[in-house]
């Protein structure tokens, strides 16, 4: 979403483009991990399409509301009128980003527990909104809990590959750790670090790419051994 105290004024639409470019890119390794799924029926590729849908939702808002937002600073209205309308759209599409996005990284979480007891991951989601909503600084306690979840992640693909030494676990090892380098990188953009804002994106985007490549390869794999 667009949060006017930290993204750069100049970076606005490109903001907008690089969001639906998440959407986008998240949506089609949701359909990667899909098909992959229909190929192995395996459950923890089905949780993980699941997720990247949920995440691909986050953008999908973020880019609409983003543009809802660009349109009414462009428009010739009242000051305190413009004012107002952007503020109601920036926190809706921040709610909006921030369940969907909290949603896809506790269901990759849980996917990584190879766990079935759906009260212990309606738990999980209940904490982490509590947790966030009713946090004094939404916008930390969002990107703590987002990095906490990405931790848990790597770890996860860590122990995959020190298990198996497979190379599509390295690869999605380093993705993710590329998306906790991003969140991190977001939390400090919020002091008006413009660079930080930039390198924070680019990071984002390679994380998603190979979590996509990944999955084409894995699919390629699937489909000779079948």
């Amino acid at each position: 979403m667009v949060h006017l105290y930290h993204v750069p004024s100049w970076f606005l639409g490109y903001d907008i483009i690089l969001h639906i470019v998440y959407c986008l890119i998240t949506l089609l390794v949701s359909i990667a991990a899909f098909r992959v799924f229909k190929i192995s029926q395996q459950r923890s590729l089905r949780l993980f399409a699941t997720s990247f849908s949920f995440i691909s939702a986050a953008y999908f808002f973020d880019a609409l509301l983003n543009f809802l937002v660009v349109s009414k600073l462009n428009e010739s209205i009242g000051i305190m009128t413009k004012i107002f309308t952007v503020t109601i759209l920036n926190t809706v599409g921040s709610y909006l980003h921030i369940i969907f996005f909290t949603l896809g990284l506790a269901t990759l979480t849980y996917m990584t527990f190879k766990s079935k007891n759906l009260k212990a991951y309606s738990l999980t989601l209940i904490l982490c909104f509590v947790a966030v909503f009713f946090a004094s600084n939404l916008f930390f306690s969002y990107h703590l809990l987002s990095s906490i979840f990405l931790a848990y992640i790597i770890i996860h693909y860590l122990s995959v590959f020190i298990r198996k030494k497979k190379y599509n676990a390295l690869l999605m090892l380093v993705a993710f750790a590329f998306l906790l380098i991003s969140n991190v990188h977001f939390v400090f953009s919020a002091l008006n670090n413009e660079a930080n804002y930039i390198i924070s994106h680019a990071i984002e985007l390679t994380a998603y790419l190979l979590i996509l490549v990944n999955l084409i390869l894995v699919r390629k794999n699937e489909q000779k051994k079948k």
